[in-house]
Order: structure tokens, then C-alpha cells, then sequence
């Protein structure tokens, strides 16, 4: 499937792993969602003042975090989970 086709199509999901740096915190998100959603929500983050890195299944799993997840669902992004410093 073409990266046109992938766009247009809207049913598409794409899985990804972001590294996320505040002032006051450190995450890794674990999203799903269309493409075009997920580079909303990335530039959203990085307007706000984020730091974002696209990083792996393996920096996701081996995260030191403080046992506390978060889901989030909205109409077309998905966060698995959230893991925080």
C-alpha cells in the first residue's frame, strides 16, 4: 500500500512509540491512530513546549516508571498507555 493510499484510507492505524519530555515530566507514549491524527498530536505537544522522539518497542519495555499507566481514547488516537517518571 502506497503512503497515498495509507492517507486516504480511513480506517488505517499506525502504532508508534514517542518519547516525551516537559519541564516536569518524562513519558513514553504508546499510541495508535490514523497518521494524519498522530501528526496532529505531535505537533500539538510540540507547540505546547514538548520534546519528542519517535523511539521503540524495547525503550518502551524496559521504561523505568512509577507503575502507574494511563488509557486514553479519543475519536481517532488511541494511547495505549502512558508510562511516567
Amino acid at each position: 500500500m502506497s503512503d497515498q493510499e495509507i492517507m486516504t484510507d480511513v480506517n488505517h492505524v499506525q502504532h508508534m512509540f514517542l518519547h516525551v519530555e516537559t519541564s516536569d515530566a518524562v513519558c513514553i507514549l504508546n499510541v495508535a491512530g490514523h497518521p494524519f491524527r498522530l501528526r496532529e498530536l505531535i505537533y500539538m505537544m510540540i507547540n505546547n513546549g514538548c520534546r519528542v522522539a519517535q523511539t521503540s518497542a524495547d525503550k518502551y519495555n524496559t521504561f523505568p516508571y512509577d507503575q502507574e499507566t494511563v488509557e486514553v481514547h479519543d475519536y481517532m488516537t488511541s494511547i495505549i498507555k502512558a508510562k511516567f517518571i
